[in-house]
């Protein structure tokens, strides 16, 4: 654990880790898959319902480099000489992973390419600069993003997000976090506005967490979509559904 006055990372060398673990995948399009997690820790936003705020401040992390993170990933995934067995899905969280790309670039380059790595950011990093560093694994789909726009609710604003939309491929995924009908106006607002070529776009109500004390009702946020025929995805975050009450590891 360092103070955080020190954070800094050697890019491409190292990471700033928060946790590591296996779970089943509780959000996006894949949710319910074997997962390895690797959360990174430090983020560029300060978002009033972060469940996660371990992974933004207090120091709380530990520098591993990037051949023993892959080693960590490898031993994770077990055995992978069948198809029948083994993780291959890899989800790179945070706090804002992207404010480590140049790290996780030379891990996926690392890691069997049978391997589909999801990284979940905040849209306020500029995608472009990691789309170079795996422009071939992203051709290929082994790279995807599950990317939020942040919502008024969230008490940061959106800004580089609309941007990002735009380079958005197929296979990437767009996430709103809503707080309240303000949020959902706002989301309902970007996706009327704003082109992507992204197929898969997430609702996903805030739950109580940081300095939200209610959250929004998932059959109010149900009846809002179905109400107005949007096509979107209502998601529940599963693995709080699972295991209630943690926080880490899940």
């Amino acid at each position: 654990m360092e103070a955080q006055a020190t954070v800094g990372s050697r890019k491409g060398r190292e990471f700033l880790l928060s946790e590591c673990y296996v779970s089943v995948q509780g959000e996006s399009s894949l949710v319910g898959l074997p997962t390895i997690f690797v959360r990174l820790y430090t983020c560029n936003l300060r978002c009033r319902w972060c469940d996660s705020m371990h992974a933004v401040e207090g120091g709380d992390f530990t520098r591993i480099g990037v051949d023993a993170m892959v080693k960590t990933i490898l031993d994770f995934a077990g055995d992978l000489q069948s198809d029948a067995r083994g993780i291959r899905n890899v989800c790179w969280t945070g706090g804002e992973p992207l404010l480590q790309a140049e790290s996780i670039a030379r891990a996926i380059e690392r890691l069997p390419e049978t391997f589909v790595h999801s990284i979940e950011t905040d849209g306020e990093i500029d995608l472009s600069a990691f789309d170079a560093l795996v422009s071939d694994e992203r051709t290929s789909g082994r790279v995807r993003y599950v990317m939020d726009v942040k919502c008024p609710g969230s008490g940061m604003v959106a800004n580089k997000a609309y941007a990002n939309l735009e380079r958005l491929r197929e296979h990437d995924e767009v996430k709103f976090v809503l707080l309240d009908r303000a949020d959902y106006e706002f989301a309902r607002g970007v996706l009327s506005k704003v082109g992507t070529r992204a197929r898969t776009v997430l609702f996903s109500p805030a739950t109580p967490a940081h300095q939200v004390s209610h959250g929004l009702d998932p059959g109010r946020l149900a009846s809002w979509i179905l109400e107005e025929r949007l096509p979107v995805r209502l998601q529940l975050q599963m693995h709080k559904l699972i295991w209630p009450g943690r926080e880490r590891g899940i």
